[in-house]
């Protein structure tokens, strides 16, 4: 597998960005993606995960979801790990519930419970039982993804970018706000008005991360709106992100997510983005549809409270932390 980073772009769904190869499958949490991709990876390298489950025979066959039945009740395993010595099955809940009593209804000599369950006294009194948080799996497919093949590599990081996405463990850099300068009438209109903001597409940007949008007004914006002060004074959710090459592209996406009444009451903010934008170059450009503005900084933020000197925004990336420092000083 030739995994060239350099040739990434955004993959989206439905609108939505997609983070993960498993992400590409659908927008909800399934513990059966999560599971089955896991379970493949183990089969990759079955002694690495051997040595971290402590596992005390050889992995012969990895099986996942497994159909059992009997007398009493029938069930699926998520994953089973075969050895001489007998089956391990490997249960998972991607919340803080038990699987205790899910892995004992299949047959096998050891039970590895994957959850964010904080096991209780009783709970460890169980033998032949372990407990392992998702942070904790997300450590070691770190590790290993560091002594591994790209093709390994690739399969850990996409594990461990799914449970981010799913706030199942916290990202080591969390992306909150996107911020950009808006300098001109129309473009405050855009925004306040038509809740659009629009921009060139950046191949290295951490747009599609980001959850949110605030816009940096300039001081000619200011003066000329009674209301509008210069600095971040805004936050909006960002709810879709669409990258364009064509005018004729940007209404059919704002048609599709917004509506055709939508589209028809707002065609004055956006006629004037057609005239003022070089929309025949079919440069890509990405458009973010956002929510209701909130006024969260009054006073407004101040740029030189964010970076050296009173120049553009040159920093596009902050976390609700940051702006609030800046806020404060």
């Amino acid at each position: 597998m030739n995994l060239n980073i350099d040739e990434e772009i955004v993959l989206f769904r439905s609108g939505s960005v997609v983070s993960s190869l498993l992400g590409a499958f659908g927008s909800s949490l399934r513990e059966t993606r999560l599971t089955s991709l896991l379970g493949f990876l183990i089969s990759c390298v079955p002694e690495e995960f051997g040595n971290y489950f402590d596992v005390d025979n050889t992995v012969l066959e990895v099986m996942l979801e497994t159909h059992h039945s009997s007398s009493k009740e029938t069930g699926r395993s998520d994953i089973i790990l075969s050895t001489k010595r007998g089956n391990i099955v490997i249960e998972a809940k991607v919340g803080h519930h038990n699987p205790l009593r899910q892995s004992q209804k299949y047959p096998a000599y050891r039970r590895i419970l994957l959850t964010n369950h904080i096991p209780s006294t009783f709970d460890r009194k169980h033998r032949n039982i372990k407990y392992i948080n998702w942070d904790q799996l997300s450590k070691f497919l770190r590790s290993l993804s560091k002594r591994k093949s790209n093709y390994i590599k690739f399969l850990c990081n996409d594990i461990i970018k799914y449970m981010e996405t799913h706030s199942m463990i916290k990202k080591k850099e969390s992306v909150e706000i996107y911020a950009r300068e808006i300098n001109n009438e129309y473009t405050l209109n855009l925004f306040l008005k038509a809740r659009v903001y629009g921009c060139y597409f950046e191949k290295s940007s951490k747009l599609a991360e980001a959850l949110y949008f605030s816009p940096h007004f300039g001081k000619s914006i200011a003066l000329n709106h009674p209301g509008v002060t210069a600095g971040i004074s805004y936050i909006t959710k960002i709810e879709h992100i669409e990258v364009v090459e064509s005018w004729e592209y940007f209404l059919a996406a704002a048609k599709l997510i917004r509506g055709k009444t939508w589209l028809n009451s707002h065609k004055q903010y956006l006629d004037v983005i057609h005239r003022e934008w070089n929309w025949k170059d079919k440069k890509q450009r990405s458009m973010l549809f956002l929510g209701e503005p909130r006024l969260v900084f009054n006073p407004a933020v101040k740029k030189e409270n964010l970076q050296k000197g009173k120049g553009w925004l040159s920093k596009r990336m902050f976390s609700f932390d940051e702006l609030f420092a800046g806020w404060s000083k």
